[in-house]
């Protein structure tokens, strides 16, 4: 009986530890079409249509900065109060992406050492998929540092006002994001510009493989059979 306990532990011990221990997946995209494909139907899209005047700016500086479909925008400045602005972009020549109100945040810091102003982005919940439009003025085509999870994603951008998609999928709940540029320095008056951004849910199609599930079956047929021999074992000191 001891030998038949022993042989079945080593069945269970084998198939699990050919389960692979779970880890968040990441995948970054630069295609829109791409990160569509990989994203569940039904996303929603935040255009910040409507968020400022026709031909002008609204200041949005409170603690929650500015909210649209449950996603929260709220921009950061050197001093790390709350600073963030929608713009209708057509009015203005240096920003006009083409597509109307957009968010800007200023990311020049207000000194060589002083810490970089950012977007911070909250999130709904149970969202697995995001991804945005960005480009930069007055120091236009440079790099976004966007930090998603913990890992930190460069993200070039183009020059005249051509925006620039970053796209992300995740097996897991994403929180939070974070985005700045890390070159813009005090004399560059870098502004960072977000439109059109989307967020719903990774495609979960894809199936564990089905290798997996048969060795997960064979630790558990093990653990049936040496539960039948026991108990029959059992029945024969009985008797």
């Amino acid at each position: 009986m001891k030998a038949m306990f022993r042989f079945s532990t080593l069945i269970l011990g084998v198939a699990l530890a050919f389960v692979p221990a779970y880890s968040t997946t990441i995948t970054t995209y630069s295609s829109e079409a791409s990160w569509e494909a990989a994203t569940a139907a039904g996303f929603q899209t935040v255009t910040f249509t409507g968020l400022a005047p026709s031909g002008g700016v609204t200041n949005y500086y409170s603690a929650s900065g500015v909210t649209a479909s449950g996603v929260e925008f709220i921009g950061y400045n050197s001093a790390g109060t709350s600073d963030i602005q929608v713009i209708d972009t057509s009015a203005f020549t240096w920003y006009n992406d083409g597509t109307g109100d957009a968010l800007l945040e200023s990311v020049s810091p207000s000194s060589t050492t002083a810490p970089l102003p950012y977007i911070n982005i909250v999130l709904p919940a149970n969202v697995t998929a995001i991804g945005l439009d960005l480009w930069t003025a007055s120091s236009p085509a440079m790099s976004y540092s966007i930090t998603v999870a913990g890992n930190q994603y460069t993200v070039p951008t183009l020059s005249g006002n051509t925006e620039a998609f970053f796209g992300i999928t995740s097996d897991t709940a994403i929180s939070s994001m974070q985005l700045t540029v890390p070159a813009a320095t005090p004399s560059s008056g870098t502004e960072a510009l977000l439109d059109n951004f989307s967020f719903g849910a990774e495609d979960m199609s894809a199936a564990p493989e089905a290798s997996t599930y048969l060795l997960i079956g064979t630790g558990l047929i093990g653990l049936v059979i040496l539960r039948k021999r026991l108990k029959g074992d059992k029945n024969v000191t009985e008797a």
